[in-house]
């Protein structure tokens, strides 16, 4: 009997060593189960913070952008501005620059206003040779007929759009007081 109850209190002991090394392996796995849960949940909410200061961000941009473009209107690929005052044409050329921009360039028919409007053209550098502010050379006119004339009579070097609908370039003195259009081609 004594024998019997050995055995079987070794049975027991081996039962309870398993036992006690399964739960041990089962405590470990569920460790390391709890710690990659928490790991990706660390991970998660970082990434939803990253997100979420992202679109505060993307939000304030948003609210930059509209007061930037306040006043500005979109056509054909440039944000145009029209001022609501007359300046000289360096004047003119100066707020556009202040804002991002410069005088319009007029690269289609479509782009003519039919008020007078000083536009980024000008003839100061050499006379006759006549430039837009970004330095290309004019390839495409609408000046009225016999414009530009400057050369003639006075020193005209800058150019507006006159109220004629379809040639409707003129050149006048730089110092003369016009409205003018600003254009912005990027938003950067």
């Amino acid at each position: 009997a004594a024998v019997c109850l050995g055995v079987l209190c070794l049975l027991l002991l081996t039962g309870l060593v398993t036992l006690v090394y399964q739960l041990q392996t089962s405590y470990t796995n569920l460790t390391k189960g709890r710690d990659q849960l928490q790991t990706s949940y660390n991970n998660l909410n970082q990434e939803r913070d990253q997100f979420q200061k992202r679109v505060e961000d993307i939000a304030k941009e948003i609210i930059d952008l509209r007061k930037k473009l306040q006043g500005w209107v979109y056509f054909s690929g440039s944000f145009y501005h029209v001022s609501s005052t007359k300046k000289s044409w360096q004047e003119s050329r100066d707020d556009c620059v202040q804002k991002g921009a410069d005088l319009v360039i007029i690269n289609s028919r479509e782009e003519q206003v039919t008020c007078p409007r000083w536009i980024g053209l000008t003839d100061r550098e050499t006379e006759g040779r006549w430039k837009w502010v970004d330095g290309t050379l004019l390839s495409q006119s609408y000046w009225i007929l016999s414009e530009p004339n400057g050369h003639m009579l006075r020193d005209e070097d800058c150019a507006e759009i006159s109220n004629h609908l379809f040639n409707s370039w003129n050149d006048d003195l730089c110092n003369s007081e016009k409205f003018w259009i600003c254009e912005m081609t990027s938003l950067l």
